[in-house]
């Protein structure tokens, strides 16, 4: 019996871990409202807006690697350099989403 209760518990924190990193249709959503026109759709920053404003490419898997997601949070609260802040505009939960899908883009 007790064997059956840590199987469940596995499958639950397997299944909840899951959920937490799945894309999350808002995220999306709201990158392409807010983000996609200077990083472009897939995150590249190969956009005029982008060479422009000297746009992060958010695909860019060692950029990933370095920043975390509150650094990442962060970075979307207050607008580094020609970037909107989004304090205010947006809540907490949606920055959240938003990194959600920015992680999405990491490219190998």
């Amino acid at each position: 019996m007790k064997n059956k209760h840590i199987y469940f518990a596995l499958f639950i924190a397997m299944t909840l871990g899951t959920a937490a990193n799945a894309e999350t249709p808002l995220g999306k959503e709201l990158y392409s409202e807010h983000c996609s026109k200077c990083h472009g759709d897939n995150g590249k920053a190969r956009t005029l807006r982008g060479w422009l404003f000297f746009a992060q490419n958010l695909s860019k898997a060692s950029w990933q690697s370095r920043e975390s997601d509150d650094e990442l949070a962060a970075a979307i609260r207050r607008g580094p350099g020609a970037m909107p802040a989004y304090e205010g505009t947006l809540t907490d939960a949606e920055i959240d989403q938003l990194v959600a899908h920015i992680r999405t883009l990491k490219q190998p």
